[in-house]
């Protein structure tokens, strides 16, 4: 990166809330060398005793917005919950992680695309070296219970886990208790409900392998 775009930059991220959230939050704990960079219209929601726990990698959030524009990125933690990052973590404009209460999401490394919106009620958890593409959604929950006829719940919160070195592309869906092995593509509008074994490419609802792949940014 040249002197002129760091420069530029470093002339959008908010030094308040950069100065606030690395170095007086009791709400985030840094353990490494990472540092939290809230560009503008950055948006902390952090709940009593939400957590944000940071390694040796910076996370940039609200990351590559659009020239004059007020797009927002969001983290919000409800109570109790955790959102853990270990490497160097892109939050791009317009993206959301949520985690409801008591819930944790933790990042190897990734680039978390514009549009995207993750939401733990228990836990989703995401390699390193992830690529998420705009307008991914990846819930592991679904919001509302269904209910069998002794009034039980079919359908409780149920753990996501994206291995490592995974692209999940284009406006694809990962829901409760999806699992994708290391090195997998999801093709663009797909839908993980279940284990997606590593080194293939999955298409269709539910994603499905029709080769094995090996990809590279």
């Amino acid at each position: 990166m040249g002197l002129r775009n760091r420069i530029m930059m470093l002339s959008k991220i908010s030094l308040p809330k950069f100065v606030w959230y690395n170095f007086f939050s009791r709400k985030v704990e840094r353990q490494g060398k990472g540092l939290l960079i809230p560009f503008r219209y950055s948006v902390f929601d952090l709940a009593k005793g939400a957590k944000i726990i940071l390694h040796d990698g910076n996370v940039m959030i609200n990351y590559f917005a659009p020239r004059h524009s007020k797009s927002e990125a969001y983290i919000r933690l409800d109570k109790n919950a955790v959102l853990e990052v270990d490497g160097r973590t892109n939050l791009y404009f317009s993206a959301t992680l949520e985690a409801k209460p008591n819930a944790k999401i933790y990042i190897g490394s990734a680039q978390i695309n514009c549009f995207t919106r993750i939401v733990a009620a228990e836990s989703i958890t995401i390699g390193h070296d992830v690529l998420i593409a705009p307008d991914v959604t990846m819930l592991d929950w679904d919001f509302h219970d269904i209910l069998d006829e002794n009034g039980i719940p079919t359908n409780p919160p149920s753990p996501i886990v994206i291995g490592d070195h995974v692209w999940v592309t284009t406006k694809c869906t990962v829901i409760r208790g999806g699992r994708i092995g290391e090195g997998t593509v999801i093709s663009a509008s797909s839908v993980v409900s279940g284990k997606v074994r590593g080194g293939v490419m999955a298409v269709g609802n539910p994603a499905r392998p029709v080769l094995e792949v090996d990809w590279k940014a």
